[in-house]
């Protein structure tokens, strides 16, 4: 079977319709490229039955679901793969309460996956932001009434956002990061492990990023009450409403799960017909 590709629920069970299936399908990719023991890093090995790989050298068996999301799911392989298949491919999120009565597991046992899932989706340093991008910094947690700017009500979980844009304003790639401040100090290794230095940055006037000045092209604007980044203020009001989406409170722990688990969506968009489920 070919690496499947698509957003047809139906037809990715029909692809992959029973746990032998999904075994099968995950032993092709692991191995595509030949067999190394985890072990003792030897090539030479043979297939067995139930998808397991049996090592010459140190006598190892190894499983295809070893050192994937999937490795000792209690609640069936072919549930746990239509769980990342929604995860990674649908536009809005579910809640471990739906997808617990979807597939007949504890809202528990759901969450603690997903958790594994958000963390599998985590934010990839491969791709920096290198051409337009708008940068700034937001709060999630509810509004206080009588002020403007930046929040630093301890309650409230701060964040830091940097969207690269095409010159025609349309979103190419969003990095959301927790912060615990707003300062240069906090702000720097963001830059670093996701802007390059060839990127056009722009940002309002807060002085957090005139240190950086000095590695990065950036251009200060008057923000004109969100009015000069306008698209992505457009991306912060949909992380907040996403958020607002979840039926349980999300604690700045694991804020971080949640965020990776909207870039994800988001950066998915300019890939739409495949995803690599291991």
């Amino acid at each position: 079977m070919k690496e499947f590709k698509g957003q047809n629920i139906l037809n990715f069970v029909k692809e992959l319709p029973d746990d032998d299936a999904c075994k099968a399908y995950l032993a092709k990719i692991k191995w595509q490229d030949g067999f190394k023991c985890m072990k003792c890093v030897s090539e030479k090995g043979c297939l067995k039955q139930d998808y397991k790989y049996h090592c010459y050298g140190c006598q190892y068996v190894e499983g295809s679901t070893a050192n994937t999301l999937f490795y000792n799911v209690k609640f069936g392989l072919q549930k746990a793969f239509c769980i990342v298949f929604e995860m990674s491919t649908s536009s809005k999120s579910l809640s471990s309460v739906q997808v617990g009565k979807r597939y007949g597991i504890s809202q528990t046992t759901s969450w603690f996956y997903m958790q594994k899932v958000r963390t599998a989706l985590e934010i990839s340093q491969k791709y920096p932001l290198s051409e337009l991008v708008h940068v700034d910094e937001f709060t999630v947690g509810g509004k206080e009434e009588g002020k403007q700017g930046r929040s630093y009500d301890s309650k409230k979980k701060k964040a830091f956002i940097a969207v690269e844009l095409t010159y025609k304003q349309r979103v190419k790639r969003v990095y959301i990061k927790s912060i615990d401040d707003y300062s240069c100090k906090s702000l720097t290794p963001i830059f670093e492990e996701h802007i390059n230095t060839t990127a056009k940055i722009f940002t309002d006037k807060w002085r957090g990023y005139e240190p950086l000045k000095k590695v990065y092209d950036i251009t200060q604007v008057k923000s004109n009450k969100g009015k000069s980044f306008k698209t992505l203020h457009i991306i912060i009001h949909q992380t907040k409403s996403w958020l607002r989406t979840m039926p349980t409170h999300v604690s700045k722990k694991h804020i971080q799960k949640y965020f990776d688990e909207f870039c994800y969506r988001i950066n998915r968009l300019q890939s739409k017909e495949s995803y690599s489920i291991i």
